[in-house]
């Protein structure tokens, strides 16, 4: 049956739905447009029909988007077809944006103060995988649709549904109803409040509040479900007392279907205490037919390998779940900056490494990756974040933004922070929320005696591009009544005007205790005394990596990010491996070459022979037998690091060659800002080059690798201890050297709580 037939007859038998009266009885503040779709799909087709009934609150000459692919067979009042010219004004929202060679522009005449328009349209919509872009973190790919026997998925950036111009900078919001054929073993999921199939075999879902986009995904799916009671309450509205999580997997598996299930109700729980009431009656993880990580409003889309990892229960997906406080509750004003990625990392990913104890571990990795990959000229104000599209945008929209809200939280304390999230999301949900709307709210709760130059803070944070770069001048210990000062200067060298920091700084004496202290630190220097009892033995300068700022790269290990960082690499190929190993090393580094990521290949025949790498630009040595490899990854290159003819120790732990794919990362001799690495293969697993090259760039933060088998499979990971900061001062250098042959004592300092604590399943 044809896609349009299939309309045709919902529209006889009276299940398309009739009359958009959706906005009409619904708090329309901010909505654009309110939709009440009928869609059909035919997978084997691979078409799309929708049946469109749309009230639209501005009138007069309205102008509209729509897929080139959709030809609208039908529309009350008419519509025309104008030139697609200049589309910006479309494009206020995270799924604009992108080109626009595959629209249509269709004009409309409506009564002044808006009216109702019903179009009816169709074709083929099938746009496939988009190829990979440099995604050193995550790398998904991207479609602008796709209707196939796999499943479904319609989104805001494939134009499936009219999209309309609107005042320049802000977002279209929309609200909606919209029914869906399922086909025979099918489950069809949209946002909001409703059902992925019911007896009549329809998906009916109704957003449930404001959206920025409609999505429709699906396929041949197994529903599992857990009734979760609503602990902090359901957003009124939504008529209901709990929630449904949902789990749709594409084959049957209880197990994995549990955990989730259990997770859901854990995470949901949570975010209600700290945050608010969840808005919508479900949430539902849905299994997609190809590698996604997504979240939009009350369901996530996963991909096959990405839900099965045991690690993204605990990491990836409440990233996803909060995106239903953040992102979706509170919607972004994109035009002024996306907050919203970043404050999600913080109360997600973040809060569950907090949890773990190892939230110092977390901020060190996000600051490695602004060292990593922010180098010249990737950087830019939080301002212009609108989305991640590349390892560097990460870094700074994710990261930097996370940092911030984290640096906010130390000045404010954990109460009034708390107590800013629950206010700011009980009075921006359903609205577009800004960077300035965050200072806001911030400055209700605190009050004028809240310590903070809320003005200064933010401008240093969101409107500048950069990071503070700290150095320590003149540390000296005084003996003094009763104890001893350590004194000594902050400086910042980075390039351009200061920012303003509290910078923490900590003092260990003899006894192991520890003293901690801020430095207001809002010029290019500022001195500092911090008295202690005992004879201090140790200073060390943000010790819990609690700034955001640029780190001396002798403060964190080399890593592989480091050299995928740099925008110039050198790769040297063993001249003595075989014709067949020489070309799979080159299609390798190929695969790794991007606009921001040249590479230049060599043969270590063609270095001289007492030559040293450059220093200027990251290095990899490819191959076993590689000479130069002896030079800068034997001798003891870096402390746990051995290398004989059958294999190599990374921290003790043995890995022979024979079998196996290794990496090894050491800093370069002649310049801590740049790292050189080393790859061997086994020569009978060259087929696992190609693998392995996917998966390299994913593993940005450590300094070694062990991989095996063809696949290949890892097996083994770490980072080099750094012993080396600038930020780590010996105090007992005022001491006869026998009192300094013990190793520096590492800096104890108190736990801290974490920011909400996971409820008990």
């Amino acid at each position: 049956m044809s896609v349009r037939r299939l309309v045709g007859l919902l529209a006889l038998s009276g299940l398309l739905i009739a009359g958009p009266g959706l906005a009409a009885e619904a708090d329309r503040t901010g909505v654009t447009v309110a939709h009440r779709l009928t869609v059909g799909i035919d997978p084997a087709a691979r078409q799309l029909a929708v049946d469109d009934r749309l009230l639209l609150l501005e009138g007069g000459a309205v102008e509209f988007l729509l897929n080139r692919e959709l030809e609208i067979s039908a529309s009350e009042p008419p519509v025309e077809e104008v030139p697609l010219g200049d589309v910006t004004p479309f494009f206020g929202n995270n799924s604009g944006e992108g080109s626009a060679a595959g629209l249509r522009r269709y004009r409309v005449r409506l009564p002044e103060g808006g009216g109702k328009l019903h179009l009816t349209y169709s074709g083929k919509f099938d746009f496939g995988l988009g190829t990979q872009q440099e995604e050193y973190q995550r790398g998904f790919r991207e479609t602008a649709g796709i209707v196939s026997p796999e499943g479904v998925y319609l989104a805001g950036n494939g134009h499936w549904y009219p999209q309309f111009t609107h005042p320049a900078g802000e977002t279209e919001l929309v609200e909606f109803e919209l029914t869906a054929h399922s086909p025979e073993g099918w489950q069809l999921v949209s946002q909001g409040n409703g059902t992925s199939r019911d007896e009549q075999g329809f998906a009916r879902w109704s957003s449930a509040g404001k959206m920025d986009e409609i999505y429709l995904v699906g396929g041949p799916l197994v529903r599992y479900r857990q009734t979760v009671p609503a602990a902090a309450g359901v957003a009124a509205g939504t008529g209901a007392s709990a929630v449904e999580a949902e789990v749709y997997l594409r084959q049957p598996d209880e197990a994995l279907a549990g955990r989730y299930l259990a997770a859901t109700a854990q995470y949901l729980e949570m975010y209600s205490r700290l945050i608010g009431p969840y808005p919508y009656g479900k949430f539902a993880l849905v299994e997609n037919f190809w590698e996604t990580g997504l979240g939009m409003a009350s369901f996530t889309l996963l991909g096959p390998q990405v839900i099965r990892m045991p690690f993204i229960v605990t990491t990836s997906y409440p990233h996803e779940i909060l995106h239903n406080w953040w992102g979706n509750g509170v919607l972004v004003d994109y035009a002024s900056g996306n907050w919203c990625e970043g404050l999600t990392a913080y109360m997600a990913d973040h809060l569950m490494a907090e949890q773990r104890g190892q939230g110092e571990a977390y901020r060190r990795d996000r600051l490695q990756d602004y060292r990593s990959y922010v180098r010249e000229g990737r950087d830019f104000p939080l301002t212009e974040f609108r989305s991640r599209h590349s390892a560097a945008t990460e870094a700074v929209g994710y990261g930097k933004t996370m940092m911030g809200f984290h640096m906010l939280r130390r000045r404010m304390g954990d109460d009034r922070f708390r107590e800013w999230a629950a206010r700011f999301y009980r009075e921006e949900r359903g609205r577009t929320a800004s960077f300035a709307d965050v200072r806001r709210a911030i400055a209700s709760v605190i009050g004028d005696d809240g310590g903070i130059d809320l003005g200064r803070f933010f401008r240093d944070w969101t409107e500048r591009p950069g990071a503070a770069a700290l150095a320590v001048e003149a540390a000296e210990v005084v003996a003094i009544d009763g104890g001893f000062e350590v004194r000594g200067t902050l400086r910042q060298t980075q390039d351009g005007e200061p920012f303003a920091l509290d910078v923490p700084v900590a003092v260990q004496g003899e006894g192991g205790e520890a003293v901690a202290s801020n430095v207001r630190l809002a010029s290019a220097a500022a001195p500092f005394t911090i008295r202690v009892a005992s004879r201090p033995v140790l200073l060390q300068v943000d010790p819990s990596f609690d700034l955001f700022r640029r780190l001396d790269p002798r403060e964190i290990p080399p890593s592989i990010g480091q050299i995928f960082g740099e925008p110039r690499l050198l790769a040297v190929v063993a001249a003595q491996a075989s014709p067949e190993e020489r070309a799979a090393w080159k299609t390798l580094l190929e695969s790794w070459r991007s606009d921001a990521h040249s590479v230049e290949i060599v043969t270590d025949a063609e270095l001289a022979a007492s030559a040293e790498l450059p220093a200027d630009r990251a290095v990899w040595l490819l191959g076993r037998g590689n000479r130069l490899a002896p030079r800068y990854f034997g001798g003891g290159a870096v402390a746990g690091l051995t290398v004989d003819d059958a294999g190599v120790g990374f921290d003790g732990q043995r890995l022979p060659f024979a079998g196996h794919t290794t990496v090894a990362v050491v800093r370069h001799p002649l310049s801590a800002e740049r790292a050189i690495g080393w790859i061997t293969v086994d020569p009978a697993l060259l087929a696992a080059l190609p693998g392995f090259g996917r998966k390299l760039p994913h593993y940005g933060k450590y300094s070694y690798l062990g991989f095996e088998g063809s696949e290949p499979t890892n097996m083994l990971k770490g980072q080099w201890a750094a012993a080396d900061s600038p930020l780590r001062i010996d105090l007992r250098v005022l001491r006869p050297a026998p009192e300094r042959v013990e190793p520096l004592p590492a800096l104890v300092l108190p736990p801290r709580p974490a920011l909400a604590d996971l409820p008990a399943n």
